[in-house]
């Protein structure tokens, strides 16, 4: 959203060197350092600290030697070679890679972090501690004061486990947002009243997670999750991916699993470098900067337009894009700015494809709210390369043979543009969905089977020098004015050689965990084995049969664009208000649950469904932690993938852990003054007076897994300007 607002959070690292870019060689794509488990544990160290980016090197005019800029880095070792807290030296068994690091677990072991808060002190001239910044109505922003102490914790980011928090007999954390680390180097943080959960002052905390058996093999991640600083966190650099299982477990051709080592691993990021030499900084509200004085920059949003989103004739962006002059639109001046977008922490690195059957492609978005449209461009056709969809957010695709093209678009939904597959799926084979396109907003995975194509989506020979480049084709994520210009860019350079085998391969075998998982023994159908029966808290119920919950995404006060935020109401079966259920659109709290519930009886998962409405004409991200969710579609029936009972012999379609929400689409009688006087948003009553159109997107969520946690937007400047709501799920009484 490009609305102009104050400042209100840290700008979170410095950087060192100023911003002329040195000239690039092209450079080979590295895989992600791995750290593995071992007998069924994985025991590391983990020190979030600040750290030059050698990928990134300017020589400003003027200047004899290149510098590199300073990002914020997890660095990790195992526990058995580290001396006490610390990390032996670089290439000894530590690791602390900008691109980021691969944490391989299997189903059934132990993730054991000890993570050490090691970040620098940020500029307390440079926060402001309130959401709302009008005289009338302030409103305290969690921990707002200590912000400036750069608090962290860790958030494993896909997992389906328990949201344990630390007790007296196990002072210990599972996935649990609600803890913030301190650096003691930085001073001690100051008692709020209204904090985000537990404080840590010592600067070391201890996370013991346990991968369920059951859980599903595929791509997830992790970073920081302390609301105010989140995006700040991602931005300077500090996340990683999990792999969970091998690929071959749900992979083949038909007759051999996929093999490891054609798995590659791609982690996006980006990094925003103004010529002052200051990271022009992914957080707060808005996605415009203040005007910059004296190169400090006074508002650390990202900004969308910091380059032109399309480049101009001629001109080149491998890895990176040139700041432009936006001051007589009234933005800010970037010239002599750089924005970058590393691949696994490489700029522009080149990717050979040459093995047989190609590779299995595992992309994570870890940006803070940039947001990438994918295509793999065929350099010698100049068109986009098919390939085939096998995973979303960390689980495999199951897709029933003869699901109609219609439906298997509408299981893309807004992420993949969805095409009929060339050649005839094999006997056996589940029905392959091939793909032009895949738009990820941040924190979305997606994993593809890349080889070579011709234009016409078959699989062939390569021709000699055959190749491709990974680009993002540039995308808007809402109306103009309000929605944000990510920018084209291309990423990486591809080629081609070796990877046909025969005219019997036309598309890979799915075992589709997305059904496994909601089978019998699998995690969404399972008795959650730790939870015990207890008695529920006040207030906390199961839905009576046939209600379903409803989420609204809209700003606490439309007038008001600083302040994002969550509305709720509960249905009846009819699909009614329920009276006394309805709850405004609201800012983050995490002292108040929005939403508490049961198990089901015996201690068995429980499946609600919600309806998801964007009263936004720019996209919100839903994202919600420890389960995943399927789309459904009430006028679909037994048989489809998206009929809203499960079908556990058919298929389940497509599991995700967050959607993105289409645009809401205000009727001609309001449309003015929702754009100029609503900042682009409708109230909650305009869409029920359906003066503000958008139809629900409606999922099936299963809940399995116990704890206080959170769903949210996963534009992270907007769940650091409220939009996220805690949940709660208890075990089931007696």
């Amino acid at each position: 959203m490009r609305v102009k607002r104050l400042p209100w959070m840290c700008a979170a690292a410095v950087f060192a060197g100023l911003m002329a870019p040195a000239a690039s060689l092209a450079a080979s794509f590295m895989e992600p350092p791995v750290f593995a488990s071992k007998q069924g544990v994985l025991d590391i160290l983990m020190i979030a600290k600040a750290k030059p980016v050698s990928a990134i090197s300017f020589k400003p005019p003027g200047v004899q030697q290149p510098i590199n800029p300073t990002g914020w880095v997890y660095e990790i070792c195992y526990r058995n070679v580290a001396v006490g807290d610390r990390c032996p030296a670089a290439g000894i068994g530590t690791s602390s890679e900008f691109g980021g690091i691969r944490l391989a677990l299997q189903p059934g072991d132990k993730l054991k972090v000890r993570l050490i808060n090691k970040l620098p002190p940020q500029d307390p001239a440079k926060v402001v501690h309130f959401w709302n910044l009008t005289d009338e109505n302030p409103v305290p922003d969690p921990d707002g004061a200590n912000l400036p102490l750069s608090p962290t914790n860790l958030h494993t980011h896909g997992l389906v486990v328990q949201a344990r928090a630390a007790t007296l007999s196990n002072p210990t954390w599972g996935d649990n947002i609600y803890v913030t680390l301190y650096n003691p180097a930085n001073g001690k943080p100051v008692e709020q009243m209204h904090g985000h959960g537990a404080v840590v002052t010592s600067g070391v905390l201890d996370y013991v997670i346990d991968i369920p058996k059951n859980e599903p093999s595929g791509a997830d991640w992790f970073h920081p999750h302390v609301h105010g600083v989140t995006a700040d966190s991602l931005s300077s650099g500090l996340s990683g991916i999990i792999s969970i299982g091998k690929a071959g477990t749900y992979v083949s051709d038909g007759k051999t699993p996929f093999p490891e080592s054609q798995v590659r691993n791609i982690i996006l990021k980006d990094i925003q470098v103004l010529a002052a030499g200051t990271i022009g900084f992914q957080q707060g509200l808005n996605n415009t900067m203040l005007p910059v004085t004296n190169g400090e920059v006074l508002d650390d949003q990202q900004d969308p337009q910091f380059c032109a989103q399309y480049p101009k004739s001629g001109e080149k962006r491998e890895g990176s894009c040139p700041g432009v002059n936006n001051t007589s639109s009234g933005g800010n001046n970037y010239t002599n700015g750089v924005w970058y977008f590393p691949v696994s922490g490489v700029i522009y690195p080149t990717i050979a494809v040459n093995k047989p059957k190609g590779e299995l492609w595992r992309i994570t978005n870890t940006s803070a709210s940039a947001s990438y449209k994918l295509e793999l461009d065929n350099n010698i056709a100049r068109t986009p390369m098919l390939m085939q969809l096998i995973a979303i957010d960390g689980v495999s695709i199951s897709i029933p043979t003869g699901t109609s093209l219609e439906d298997r678009v509408k299981l893309g939904g807004a992420r993949v543009t969805v095409v009929p597959c060339p050649g005839k799926t094999p006997a056996g084979f589940p029905e392959p969905i091939c793909i032009k396109d895949i738009v990820m907003l941040p924190g979305a995975r997606a994993e593809v089977w890349v080889t070579y194509r011709d234009q016409n989506g078959k699989i062939v020979k390569p021709p000699s020098s055959a190749s491709a480049t990974l680009r993002s084709v540039g995308i808007t994520t809402g109306d103009s004015g309000v929605g944000d210009p990510w920018p084209y860019v291309d990423l990486a350079a591809v080629t081609f050689s070796g990877t046909y085998t025969d005219s019997t391969l036309v598309s890979l075998k799915l075992a589709g965990e997305a059904l496994a998982a909601n089978k019998p023994e699998g995690i969404f159908a399972a008795k959650v084995p730790y939870a015990k029966p207890a008695a529920l808290p006040p207030g906390c119920a199961a839905l009576p049969p046939g209600h379903h919950r409803r989420i609204f995404f809209g700003l606490v006060d439309v007038t008001n664009p600083n302040i994002f935020g969550l509305g709720y109401e509960e249905l009846d079966e009819h699909g009614v208000p329920v009276p006394g259920t309805a709850q405004p659109v609201t800012a983050f709290d995490p002292m108040n649950s929005f939403i508490c519930l049961p198990l089901g009886a015996g201690q068995m998962p429980v499946r609600e469904t919600w309806e998801l409405v964007n009263l936004a004409t720019e996209n919100h991200n839903f994202h919600i932690h420890q389960t995943r969710f399927r789309a459904i579609d009430p006028s679909k029936g037994a048989g489809s993938p998206l009929s809203p009972t499960l079908d556990r012999n058919v298929g389940a379609g497509v599991l995700e852990d967050m959607t993105t929400l289409q645009i809401a689409h205000p009727i001609p009688a309001v449309a003015k003054t929702v754009a100029n006087d609503q900042n682009g948003y409708c109230t909650i009553q305009q869409w029920h007076d359906g003066k503000c159109l958008n139809p629900p997107a409606i999922v099936d969520i299963p809940f399995a897994e116990t704890g206080d946690f959170v769903y949210h937007c996963h534009i992270l400047a907007h769940e650091d300007g409220g939009m996220m709501a805690k949940i709660s799920v208890v075990p089931a009484p007696r």
